[in-house]
C-alpha cells in the first residue's frame, strides 16, 4: 500500500541530485573552491531534509491508511453483524408466528375439550330440589330413581316400587330421601297387606328421623296396620301418643276419629 509515495520520493531524490551534479563538476573543476563546497553542503542539507520529510509524509500516509482499513474493516465486519442480525431476527419472528397459531390452535382444543367434558358432566351435577319443605342437593340420577320408584307406587305397582326405593337407599345411604323412601316402601308393603313388614319399615322411620314432618303419618299408618293384625290395644297406645305428640297434624285427627270407633 506504500508504492505510490516511495516512488515519489525517488523522483524527487533524483532532481535534487541533478540539481547538485553541475557544483559537484565545478568543484573538480576549480579543484576545492569553498563556495562551490559549500552549495553542495547545503544542497546535501535540504536533500536530507527533503527525505526526511518524505518519509514523515509516507510514514503518515500509511498510518492513515490503515486506520481507514480497520475502520473499513469494521464498517464491514459491522455491516455482516447487522445482517445476522436481521436474519435471526426474521427467523425469530418466523418461530413466534409458529408457536402463536399453535398456542392459538391450542385454545381452540382446549374450549372444544371443555365443552365436551362440561356436556358430559352436566348430567352428573348436583340439582336442588325441595324435600320435605327444604332445599336439598342431590343427584340427577338419585332423584331420577326416587321419582320413578313412586311413579310406580301411585300406578300400584306396589312391589316394583319397593324395589326402586331400596335401590335408592343402597346406592344413596345418605340421601336426603331417605325417610320419603322409607315411608313410602312402608305404605306400599301395606298396601301389599305385609302389615308385619309395614310396621317395621315405619317404625324405623320414626326412630331414625325423629322430627321429619312425615313421622305423624307413619305412626298413623302403623297404627291402622296394628288394628289390621287385631292388636287393638297396641293400636290404641300408639294412636293416643299420635293425639299427644302432634296434636295440630291430620294424622292426630284420624288418629282421634279412630280412638272414639274404638270406643
Amino acid at each position: 500500500m506504500t508504492r505510490r509515495p516511495m516512488r515519489t520520493l525517488l523522483i524527487a531524490g533524483t532532481a535534487i541530485a541533478l540539481q547538485l551534479a553541475p557544483y559537484q563538476a565545478s568543484a573538480q573543476l576549480f579543484g576545492g573552491d569553498d563556495e562551490a563546497r559549500r552549495a553542495i553542503i547545503e544542497m546535501r542539507g535540504k536533500l536530507e531534509s527533503l527525505t526526511m520529510s518524505m518519509e514523515e509524509r509516507t510514514a503518515a500516509l500509511a498510518e492513515r491508511l490503515d486506520r481507514l482499513e480497520q475502520t473499513a474493516r469494521g464498517q464491514f465486519e459491522l455491516q455482516s453483524q447487522i445482517e445476522q442480525l436481521r436474519q435471526e431476527v426474521a427467523k425469530l419472528r418466523g418461530q413466534t408466528e409458529v408457536i402463536a397459531n399453535e398456542l392459538s390452535q391450542s385454545q381452540r382444543q382446549q374450549k372444544d375439550l371443555f365443552t365436551d367434558l362440561d356436556s358430559r358432566l352436566k348430567p352428573f351435577e348436583p340439582m336442588k330440589v325441595e324435600i320435605d319443605g327444604r332445599m336439598v342437593a342431590v343427584d340427577q340420577e338419585e332423584k331420577k330413581i326416587f321419582d320413578a320408584a313412586l311413579d310406580k307406587f301411585r300406578q300400584g305397582e306396589f312391589s316394583n316400587a319397593i324395589a326402586g326405593f331400596q335401590q335408592l337407599r343402597i346406592r344413596w345411604p345418605e340421601s336426603a330421601y331417605t325417610p320419603q323412601a322409607l315411608f313410602w316402601v312402608g305404605s306400599a308393603q301395606f298396601a301389599s297387606r305385609d302389615y308385619k313388614a309395614s310396621i317395621s319399615t315405619q317404625r324405623s322411620l320414626v326412630a331414625k328421623f325423629p322430627d321429619n314432618p312425615r313421622v305423624p303419618d307413619a305412626l298413623l299408618s302403623i297404627g291402622i296396620a296394628q288394628v289390621d293384625l287385631g292388636d287393638k290395644k297396641t293400636a290404641k297406645k300408639t294412636f293416643e301418643s299420635i293425639v299427644n305428640a302432634h296434636k295440630g297434624s291430620q294424622a292426630a285427627q284420624i288418629a282421634r276419629e279412630r280412638l272414639a270407633a274404638m270406643k
